[in-house]
């Protein structure tokens, strides 16, 4: 792999703070009942309860993703790869794989000082170890870990097309399967010229792929400004916001760039529409929600988007199936 010296500035430093904080609200929606997740534990080294917008915002996301990941892997019985971009503390591999989900390769990447502590925890609890298996290799510096479907990476996303994936394909990356792409609250840290490289080398240089994005939209309104205010007194910049700041430019940024299909929807939708009711009752009996209010907003500001790119109308017909269903539409 070409090295590449990384940028070491304040902000990349407080970037990296963010997975802590990520990790740390899933543990707390995981030990409130909102989800399952046997493994997030292992990686909080300070638990702390969360607010009920914070959990209920957790769970939403978290469902949401999980939704059509599973989609994805349940189209046909090809195997298929994910890649999570900036994947930091996040323990969807070992949920999945514990759930007999199968892959041919699992890719996370992320900052080097990310992947290290990650290396640690997994080789500290067996619980981890065991799912990825005995062949589990280290690399570069115990900041990488080589096994049968995982693989961790070090690398800056800023050089996913020149040098991450070169060394994806040396770690059994396959561009003949289908390929799912999951940024996570990440490609919105890079400046968008940057994030839309990777954007655009999925959707040409594969042939089968889709993409999932959850990240932050409408800045320009006075919830958004002051959530950019915040953000930026913690030297957090959103610096993809303002290229892709509504739902239609979220599918606008896959539908310009060679992905033949592509959707958006803000987490109030997939909250009022897209969750069973049975769920829903099932939340609102965990801890009381009483602001409703500044949670419309929250969730206002959240979305998730998806596109794929397939050769074929029998695969168009089966992607297409990746989506959510409403719950509003049921008629009993």
């Amino acid at each position: 792999m070409t090295s590449r010296k990384l940028n070491t500035s304040n902000q990349d430093d407080v970037i990296r703070g963010t997975d802590e904080d990520a990790v740390t609200s899933k543990l707390s929606a995981v030990n409130m009942g909102y989800i399952k997740d046997e493994y997030v534990k292992w990686f909080v080294r300070r638990p702390a309860r969360r607010s009920p917008i914070i959990n209920r915002g957790t769970y939403v996301r978290n469902i949401g993703l999980d939704t059509l990941i599973i989609k994805f892997l349940e189209i046909d019985d090809v195997k298929k790869q994910i890649v999570s971009l900036g994947a930091g503390s996040d323990t969807r591999y070992f949920h999945l794989k514990s759930l007999s989900r199968k892959f041919h390769k699992y890719f996370e990447i992320d900052f080097p000082e990310i992947t290290a502590k990650k290396v640690l925890t997994i080789r500290k609890h067996k619980e981890l170890s065991d799912l990825i298996g005995d062949d589990a290799k280290l690399g570069k510096d115990n900041t990488e870990i080589y096994a049968s479907d995982y693989c961790l990476l070090s690398g800056d996303l800023r050089g996913f097309v020149q040098e991450m994936v070169p060394w994806m394909e040396s770690n059994g990356f396959d561009r003949s399967i289908p390929t799912l792409f999951l940024s996570e609250c990440v490609m919105i840290y890079m400046d968008s010229n940057d994030s839309n490289k990777i954007v655009e080398w999925a959707a040409s240089n594969l042939i089968t792929s889709m993409f999932i994005v959850y990240e932050q939209i409408l800045p320009n309104d006075v919830f958004g400004s002051t959530m950019l205010q915040n953000l930026r007194l913690r030297n957090i910049e959103l610096r993809g916001i303002h290229a892709y700041p509504d739902l239609e430019s979220q599918k606008e940024r896959f539908l310009s760039r060679g992905w033949i299909h592509a959707e958006a929807v803000d987490i109030n939708k997939v909250h009022d529409s897209y969750i069973d009711p049975k769920e829903l009752a099932r939340i609102s009996r965990l801890e009381f929600l009483d602001e409703f209010e500044e949670w419309h907003l929250l969730a206002a500001h959240y979305c998730i988007a998806w596109a794929y790119k397939v050769t074929d109308e029998s695969q168009k017909l089966l992607y297409n199936k990746v989506q959510f269903y409403d719950y509003k539409n049921v008629t009993h």
